[in-house]
């Protein structure tokens, strides 16, 4: 992995634990404040180095915590959407059953029967 995309990785997993600590929804324009740059900016400086968008990113890192959280704990959707980074319940459930397929209950529900469409 070169430099910048190693810098920008990090930068944006720095920027998500952040918002995860502090239980605020992950924002690009928040993260570009950071970088010190314009959403539009950094939106073209991260997709040329990483290769992904860095909204399409944050989803995708937000959506894989959200899933760890449902396989190994009992936490509420609601306390797991502000957990993984989702402003909303309803923001999480619709950005989940988006890239699962599924609703974050059924995600769960699966799971827990050892569902062979998810399972290890």
């Amino acid at each position: 992995m070169d430099d910048q995309k190693a810098f920008w990785l990090a930068a944006a997993e720095r920027y998500i634990d952040d918002c995860r600590r502090t239980a605020t929804s992950v924002r690009v324009s928040e993260f570009a404040s950071r970088m010190k740059r314009s959403a539009v900016q950094l939106g073209r400086e991260f997709q040329s180095q990483v290769g992904i968008g860095v909204k399409d990113y944050f989803s995708m890192r937000q959506i894989d915590f959200a899933k760890e959280l449902l396989r190994t704990t009992g936490q509420s959707t609601a306390r797991i959407a502000v957990h993984s980074g989702f402003g909303t319940a309803r923001t999480f459930y619709r950005a989940f059953k988006r890239s699962a397929g599924i609703s974050p209950t059924a995600f769960r529900k699966e799971m827990s029967l050892g569902g062979p469409e998810f399972g290890p």
